[in-house]
C-alpha cells in the first residue's frame, strides 16, 4: 500500500559501482513549509538511502539492524517539490561502523549535503539517563492538544497528509496572540502507521528532528527560517507498539535567539519515555517580522 511518508522513502536505482549508487526519489508538495521543501524530510531520505546504499554494496556480512546513527546535513539551496537525485558514496564499511556520503541534488546542482554515520541503535537500559523537558508531557496528545491541521499552521506547514502531528498548547503562546520562550512541544506520529514500510520506525525520528515550528515564534519573528546546518542523532528504534501507531514525543528549545541567526535543539522520546533522538541546527531568524 501506498503512503505519502512511504513514497518519499521509495527510490529507483539510476546506476551504481563498487563504492557509489545512485537513487532518484521524489518529494510531495505535503513535505513543504510554505514552497519550501521541509529540511528534515530531506535529511531522513539522505539516511534511508545511505542504509540502502550500504546493504545494497556491504555484501551479506552487514550486521542485521544497521541504520544511520548520525547524519550531519549542510542546506546549500532549498529543492522544489519535484524529482531529486540521491548521490551516495561509501567511505567506510565496518562491522560496527559505516560512513558514507549523500548528495540530494535537482537539476544538476547540489541542494543538500549530508554525512551519514551507520551503525547499530542503543538497545536495552541506559547506564545514566537524566531528565528532559518531556518529563512532564504525557504519552499521548491530551484534550487540549492543538493539532497543526486545525491550526493557522496548517496552511504554511503542509505535513497533515504524512503525519498526525499536534502542539502542546502551554509552550506555544503565540496561538493565543502572546509571546514566551523560544521553546514548543508537541507529539507526532506517521499517518497510516499499519501502511508504513518496516525501515520507517528508524528513518522517521529523523524527520521530527526537525519537525517543530521555528523556536522564535514565540518571540514574534515569523516567517521561513532557513536551514544553514543540522545534525541529527539516532539514540533508538521507538517503541511502537504491535500497530506501529505509537506516539513520539518533541521538544525544541533555544538557549539564545541573535540579530542573524540561531541554535534549535530538538529531543524526541517515545512512549515509554526512552530518548529516541536528539538534533541541533543552525538556522536563520526569518526576514518577514
Amino acid at each position: 500500500m501506498s503512503t505519502v511518508l512511504g513514497d518519499l522513502l521509495t527510490f529507483d536505482v539510476i546506476g551504481d559501482d563498487a563504492d557509489s549508487v545512485t537513487y532518484r526519489g521524489s518529494v510531495s508538495p505535503a513535505f513543504t513549509i510554505g514552497p519550501k521543501v521541509h529540511g528534515g524530510s530531506l535529511q531522513m531520505m539522505a539516511a534511508s538511502a545511505a542504509r540502502a546504499a550500504l546493504y545494497r554494496l556491504g555484501g551479506p556480512d552487514q550486521p542485521a539492524g544497521t541504520t544511520a546513527i548520525a547524519v550531519a546535513s549542510d542546506f546549500l539551496a532549498a529543492p522544489d517539490p519535484a524529482e531529486v537525485t540521491l548521490a551516495v558514496r561509501l567511505l567506510k564499511r565496518g562491522r560496527t561502523v559505516s560512513l558514507a556520503h549523500v548528495d540530494v541534488l535537482q537539476a544538476d546542482r547540489v541542494m543538500v549535503s549530508s554525512s551519514v554515520t551507520l551503525g547499530r541503535p542503543d538497545v536495552g537500559d541506559p547506564h545514566h539517563s537524566g531528565g528532559t523537558v518531556l518529563d512532564d508531557l504525557p504519552p499521548v496528545p491530551t484534550a487540549d492538544a492543538v493539532p497543526i491541521d486545525d491550526s493557522p499552521l496548517g496552511e504554511v506547514m503542509h505535513l497533515a497528509p504524512a503525519m498526525d502531528l499536534a502542539l502542546d498548547p502551554h509552550w506555544f503562546p503565540v496561538l493565543r496572540g502572546e509571546q514566551g520562550e523560544p521553546q514548543i512541544r508537541g507529539w507526532t506520529r506517521p499517518k497510516d502507521p499499519a501502511a508504513q514500510p518496516a525501515s520507517m520506525a528508524a528513518d522517521f525520528p529523523v524527520l521530527v528532528c526537525d519537525v517543530s515550528p521555528p523556536v522564535v515564534m514565540n518571540l514574534g519573528l515569523f516567517g521561513w527560517a532557513p536551514t544553514v546546518q543540522l545534525t541529527t542523532y539516532l539514540r533508538r528504534v521507538p517503541e511502537t507498539g504491535p500497530d506501529g501507531a505509537g506516539w513520539l514525543r518533541f521538544a525544541a528549545t533555544s538557549t539564545e535567539v541573535g540579530q542573524g541567526m540561531f541554535a534549535e535543539d530538538h529531543t524526541v522520546v517515545d512512549e515509554t519515555g526512552a530518548l529516541v533522538a536528539q538534533s541541533r541546527q543552525l538556522a536563520l531568524i526569518p526576514s518577514a517580522r
